[in-house]
This record gives C-alpha cells, sequence and structure tokens, in this order.
C-alpha cells in the first residue's frame, strides 16, 4: 500500500507517482534518446515469461481470496482510484472520458504472461490514463492489473463493463 510498516518512517505514505507500461517502440518514440535500465545478468532474460497462461488462467497462481463473480479473475482492468475500467470495454472505445479523466487504448502491446516468449504474446494494448488541465493532459496514477487484484484490495470498488455504464459493480 505504499506505507512504511518499520524503522524511522514507520507510517509515512510514498507519494504515488504516474507511470505508464507501453510498448519499447512507443517509448522509444516518445523519448528518442532514452535510456533503459537493464540488469547485467537476468535469469531467463526480459523477452521470456516464467508464468506461461496467467492471463487465461481460471483461477490466479497462489491467490486463495475472493474472486469476482461477474467477470473473470485475470480479466485486465486499469484501476483509477476506487474505480477500474475492463481492456474489453477500453479496446472497443479506444477512449473513455469521466469529467476531467481520460483514458486511452491502442493495441500494439504484447502480454508478459501469456506465451513463453513475450513477443509471441496476446496484444493487451498500451493504456495511458490523463487528467485534463489548464495547461493540458498530464499524466495520472493508475495501475492495469487483475480483477482479482482490484476486487482484494477494493472491495467496494466499481468496475465499469460498459461505457456508458449500465450496471457497474464487481
Amino acid at each position: 500500500m505504499g506505507e512504511a510498516i518499520i524503522g524511522e518512517y514507520t507510517g509515512t505514505r510514498l507519494k504515488m507517482l504516474p507511470s505508464r507500461i507501453e510498448a519499447f517502440g512507443r517509448f522509444k518514440k516518445r523519448f528518442p534518446n532514452g535510456k533503459v535500465l537493464a540488469p547485467a545478468r537476468t535469469f531467463g532474460g526480459y523477452s521470456s515469461n516464467p508464468y506461461v497462461g496467467y492471463d487465461s488462467s481460471k483461477y490466479p497462481f497462489l491467490y486463495k481470496g475472493p474472486l469476482p463473480k461477474d467477470m473473470s479473475a485475470t480479466a485486465r482492468i486499469v484501476v483509477i482510484g476506487e474505480e477500474a475500467w475492463t481492456l474489453d470495454v477500453l479496446k472497443k472505445h479506444r477512449k473513455i472520458e469521466k469529467g476531467d479523466l481520460v483514458i486511452t487504448w491502442e493495441p500494439g502491446q504484447n502480454s508478459a504472461l501469456d506465451t513463453r516468449s513475450i513477443s509471441k504474446g496476446k496484444d493487451v494494448g498500451n493504456v495511458v490514463v490523463q487528467r485534463k488541465t489548464s495547461d493540458g493532459l498530464v499524466d495520472e496514477v493508475h495501475d492495469v492489473t487483475f480483477a482479482f487484484v482490484f476486487k482484494a484490495f477494493k472491495p467496494n470498488g466499481t468496475v465499469y463493463k460498459s461505457w456508458p455504464p449500465k450496471n457497474a459493480g464487481s
């Protein structure tokens, strides 16, 4: 939860910073001189997935808590605070606006948890979450995660499975 639980900073919360998970090509286009940190030695490398099939598994590996009743536990969702949108609804609309919030989805990013070789994984797309400000669009703190994770950490949160919402719930 981003809170120190021991030591001098016990009870102090980290400030959340917005970040994107995006395909390398998109990153290079936005930051032509950007650098990628990589360890000198990896076990299996960054192109290999030790959790083959996790995206499509019926039950999440090593998780024993409550599961969503109205959607797959491993459905991917985009979480902003107490609200979440399924990737399926984002794929359908490509852009969702709610108040000053703007969520966009574009194809072109492979799942790191589908096939052994990430380059052959299904396309889960690139998600960008921003807020409208007087200075233009500014990246917003969000998480692209699984439905069971949202249910575990935000049991009373709202998941939008259609847009505009017909019936929200998780």
